[in-house]
């Protein structure tokens, strides 16, 4: 038990360190959909057409956007319309949101953030109707691909709980219900 709290103590510290010495927004997060075989559920349109406001990586609304922006697959507000009962926090260095678990089927996410160094880092998450896990990265060690599934039911019982972290990405994955979701971000009715 003390091994775990001290495990995440050290994320928390790894995870906040660029802005603890004043490297803050040092990443410029840009997300897109994965070039993958496997397609989202006709129950998720790509678009503004799917239920939950969009944001995008600077936090603005997805409607004024400029042409050389490209739209943030994140929710940042659930409506009563999205069925989904569990969603994926994902945060990074500037940006952070919401993706929804399909009611059936599976569907990938890419996301890139481009590194101070002016490198990519690449994250390919993969989504089913219940968990997550991360199926590729191109971060050295692929501690977050060994990391495995999150699913509903073993949330709890894991090491790292509800979450897949990629520290060399700065990039957090966390499973969590609707009920989590709506009371996180303000909407508990």
């Amino acid at each position: 038990m003390i091994l775990i709290a001290v495990l995440a103590v050290i994320a928390v510290v790894l995870w906040f360190l660029p802005d603890l010495i004043g490297q803050g927004n040092r990443h410029q997060a840009v997300s897109e959909r994965a070039g993958s075989k496997k397609e989202e559920p006709a129950a998720r349109p790509e678009g503004t057409d799917k239920p939950g406001k969009m944001a995008e990586p600077d936090g603005n609304d997805a409607s004024g956007k400029d042409e050389t922006t490209q739209e943030q697959p994140f929710l940042v507000q659930i409506t009563d319309d999205d069925p989904s009962i569990a969603y994926v926090l994902v945060r990074m260095q500037n940006a952070a949101g919401l993706l929804p678990l399909p009611l059936e089927g599976e569907y990938t996410r890419t996301i890139r953030q481009k590194m101070a160094d002016g490198s990519e880092a690449v994250n390919v998450l993969h989504l089913t109707s219940n968990g997550v896990w991360m199926e590729e990265s191109n971060c050295e060690g692929h501690d977050c691909i060994n990391e495995g599934e999150v699913t509903l039911e073993n949330r709890e019982e894991r090491v790292l709980w509800n979450m897949i972290i990629c520290l060399p990405h700065q990039l957090s994955l966390e499973l969590i219900t609707r009920e989590e979701a709506l009371q996180m971000i303000g909407q508990k009715k």
